[in-house]
């Protein structure tokens, strides 16, 4: 036969739907060796006042996965061990905590732990400010303090392979080879700068005497980031010429490690100057493949009519009537004009050396009114008389 206690409780159970209210909480062990702040979810059930507490599972913790703290049960507030054999529940009724128990800012004790709690979900708030006129405070979580562990310093570079290669070890017990990206390397490999360039000899530390004789070709190559530099040999200049530098990645002038030098270091305005490996490198010019990609193809920031036209006087000099002439047998009709085809014909028959953008930009300068056709009596009498 059901108690009177019993029977409340049954008709509690029946008559308020299943609604929980949800505190976040932390049970804080670190004065203990090992111990850690741990973070809950506090469960209590209207219906039956009974509470569970869930852990809740961070990432990359070491923790095993243990969700349940606490299953669905009534939680006394002061844990004193195991009731004793023939023990009735209502016996204790006052002993166990109850929703009035749970505000936001309070610690609770749940079988040993003092659990804090911080915050809770929107119901709960609403729910205690209509039963009980009681508003939860806002979020009481304490920020944690920032603790700044030493770092080590990398070594220094000893002198085998590059610097990656001298940081192998360093990294991993076992040295593993630099990583590269495959399809990068695959759409990018073919892109390469170069520039000519010299030293910097005001802003060098120690200078040899013939250092300002000394020229250098350096290369960019966009697959994998490295640069390389190349020294041309010159007679007499007591020195041998050959690789300056291996083809390899380069940090920036006074940077740690990691990083790199870019494209951007180097795509500055002509003269510049670029550090590398301590070493100032004045760039004096570069080639047409680069000054494209600089400028985005623009032939006039690539090449200068004025340069061609000197370039084809240079080379046809004394030959203004043979090359006329060469126009007029070509002119069947005696228009006066000839095609950028023909143009091109006796550009190569004369040899004048003119690679494809100089041609380019010599057929947009004559071919005025975009038809096809230049109008060769001005265009000798204008570069080679």
């Amino acid at each position: 036969m059901q108690t009177r206690y019993q029977r409340l409780r049954f008709t509690v159970y029946m008559t308020i739907p299943v609604k929980v209210l949800r505190f976040y909480a932390q049970w804080d062990d670190r004065s203990s060796m090992f111990g850690q702040r741990l973070e809950y979810i506090i469960n209590y059930f209207l219906q039956d006042d009974k509470i569970e507490v869930l852990e809740v599972k961070q990432q990359n913790s070491g923790r095993d996965p243990f969700p349940k703290l606490v299953k669905k049960q009534r939680v006394p507030r002061v844990f004193r061990g195991v009731p004793s054999v023939g023990s009735k529940e209502e016996d204790f009724e006052d002993e166990y905590i109850s929703d009035k128990d749970l505000i936001v800012g309070n610690t609770i004790e749940i079988f040993g732990r003092d659990m804090f709690l911080y915050d809770c979900d929107s119901f709960t708030r609403e729910y205690y400010l209509h039963q009980y006129g009681v508003e939860q405070p806002a979020n009481q979580v304490e920020p944690e303090t920032h603790v700044e562990f030493p770092s080590m310093p990398l070594p220094p570079y000893n002198g085998f392979g590059s610097e990656h290669d001298s940081l192998a070890s360093y990294f991993n017990l076992i040295p593993k080879p630099r990583k590269y990206d495959r399809t990068k390397q695959a759409a990018l490999d073919s892109i390469i700068f170069r520039w000519k360039a010299k030293f910097d000899i005001e802003r060098m530390s120690m200078v040899n005497p013939d250092d300002h004789k000394r020229r250098f070709v350096i290369s960019y190559f966009m697959g994998d980031g490295t640069l390389s530099i190349y020294e041309p040999p010159i007679q007499n200049s007591g020195f041998v010429g050959g690789k300056f530098l291996e083809r390899q990645r380069v940090i920036r002038h006074k940077a740690k490690f990691g990083d790199w030098m870019t494209e951007q270091d180097l795509l500055i305005e002509l003269p510049g100057t670029v550090w590398i490996n301590n070493y100032p490198f004045s760039l004096l010019e570069t080639d047409k493949f680069t000054l494209r990609y600089i400028h985005k193809g623009k032939l006039d920031n690539i090449v200068s009519i004025d340069l061609i036209h000197q370039k084809m006087r240079n080379k046809g000099q004394g030959m203004s009537k043979e090359i006329m002439n060469v126009f007029r047998l070509i002119d069947e009709e005696q228009s006066g004009a000839v095609s950028l085809d023909d143009l091109v014909n006796i550009i190569r028959k004369f040899n004048f050396e003119l690679d494809e953008d100089e041609i380019i930009a010599l057929m947009g300068r004559w071919d005025q009114q975009k038809n096809g056709f230049i109008f060769y009596e001005d265009f000798v009498r204008t570069i080679f008389e």
